[in-house]
């Protein structure tokens, strides 16, 4: 992999060719923070490449915008974008006529800073009061009014202090391979159609999708230290990483995520089977919205997926890791232990303490489980007493549960039983360890650590 900045335009050449190349060193003359031309103006327009410069006032979005092959775009700290859409059309927007997104060939790098991210969203009055618990049904975190980033095409996808709401709009007729009209976008998709795509998200906070939030298929990919909440209405997973896709998913949180947090799934006799090392994530109230008989709630490894599992913080999910037994994943290759589980109610302590119905999970040696209420992780600040209701019928508050309140924290107190319970005797497998874009980004892929969940002490792990 090779980029190089030319004379004193600047101008970063890439191509899918040179993705794909063996030797993967950057060449980027001095520290420069820019990507060809500035962008000048105030709406997006497409196709789109360059530098996009952090600024006080908002950019805007009212059509789709298209990243051409060979073509990059860089989004710097502090940018925002507001998602309007059609102008003249404002009672449609969110509607499959109207719902723009990033469509990505090429290369994007949205590289905001923890002190000024990038953020990509809607208007404020759209947005009702997102620190209040809302009906599923009215919740505009649900009404999918933009299409995310599409990045099927693309060669390289990099989301770094990223805020990301409000996607999930629905595709119209001339729907892409792979989707159908109606069916609603994905906050963030690689169905990698380069052999050599990459997609590295760290550090975002990802909330509001209609579907999965984050959707990955043949590809490379790191995730990281990113929050996600409220992803999927009714179904979907915070993460759905399918057939040919290798990386890690690690110190990630997920907030009440319809179906999973997060789901692994391969295919019989992929040329490269799936393979996710899944550790140090903190999985709080998910499963709820999805009341289907044994879908998900925390952890799901099928069809021949394989990897390893450890130091996942579980709570109050409406099932623990679940390895499906009627589509049952790579288990020859599948190591897993030291999960930690708590339940406050006993059907959740039931579901943590026995291979739940559909999944062949066992019991491990360095697991931490219990009866209800016992073993509580304690956090730093957050409600663990909303009534659950059943697996077969979550409570309606719990299907609301599916955000942090300003005042919410998911570190562990000094005195928390989870402190130490971690295994780090394994690495992770690091898909991304050769990408270095000298000057701009190199992934940051944080070890297992000591502590179960996503919060470590010394403030090491998470930072959203």
């Amino acid at each position: 992999m090779r980029f190089t900045l030319l004379g004193s335009a600047a101008v970063l050449v890439l191509s899918s060719a040179l993705l794909s190349s063996c030797e993967e060193i950057i060449d980027i003359a001095a520290p420069v923070q820019t990507v060809g031309q500035a962008f000048s103006g105030d709406t997006l327009r497409s196709p789109i490449k360059g530098t996009i410069a952090g600024r006080t006032a908002p950019y805007y979005m009212v059509s789709d915008v298209t990243v051409n092959d060979g073509d990059t775009l860089l989004l710097q700290a502090g940018v925002k974008i507001l998602v309007i859409g059609k102008p003249r059309s404002p009672g449609t927007f969110g509607q499959a006529s109207n719902n723009p997104g990033f469509v990505v060939n090429g290369t994007m790098l949205s590289l905001g800073t923890k002190a000024a991210p990038v953020v990509i969203t809607i208007a404020d009055n759209l947005k009702g009061d997102p620190t209040q618990v809302q009906d599923v049904a009215a919740d505009p975190a649900f009404k999918g009014y933009w299409g995310g980033i599409n990045a099927d095409g693309a060669s390289l996808l990099v989301l770094r202090y990223t805020d990301l709401g409000y996607v999930g709009g629905p595709y119209g007729a001339n729907a892409p391979t792979g989707y159908a009209a109606g069916d609603p976008k994905m906050g963030v998709s690689m169905l990698a159609k380069k052999p050599s795509a990459v997609c590295v998200l760290e550090d975002c906070y990802f909330h509001g999708s209609v579907d999965d939030f984050v959707r990955l298929q043949s590809c490379k990919f790191s995730i990281m230290r990113n929050r996600f909440e409220k992803a999927g209405k009714t179904g979907g997973e915070a993460v759905n990483i399918k057939a040919g896709s290798v990386g890690d998913v690690a110190y990630n949180t997920f907030v009440g995520a319809a179906t999973n947090g997060t789901k692994v799934a391969s295919v019989a006799a992929s040329a490269v089977p799936t393979t996710v090392a899944t550790y140090n994530n903190t999985y709080l109230n998910c499963g709820y919205r999805q009341t289907k008989s044994g879908r998900g709630g925390s952890i799901n490894y099928e069809v021949q997926a394989a990897g390893k599992i450890y130091n996942n913080l579980i709570v109050n999910c409406r099932f623990g890791l679940r390895l499906r037994s009627d589509s049952p994943p790579d288990v020859a290759n599948i190591q897993y232990d030291n999960q930690y589980y708590y339940g406050s109610t006993s059907y959740q302590a039931a579901e943590f303490n026995a291979a739940t119905a559909g999944s062949t999970t066992a019991s491990k040696p360095g697991d931490t489980r219990g009866a209800a209420g016992a073993n509580d992780p304690r956090f730093v600040l957050a409600d663990l007493a909303t009534a659950a209701g059943t697996t077969a019928a979550p409570s309606t508050a719990m299907q609301s549960a599916n955000f942090l309140n300003a005042t919410s924290n998911l570190r562990l107190q000094g005195s928390s039983p989870a402190i130490g319970k971690g295994n780090t005797s394994f690495a992770p497998l690091n898909a991304v360890g050769s990408l270095s874009v000298r000057g701009l980004f190199t992934p940051a892929v944080t070890a297992p650590g000591t502590d179960a969940g996503a919060y470590q002490s010394g403030n090491v792990g998470n930072q959203q």
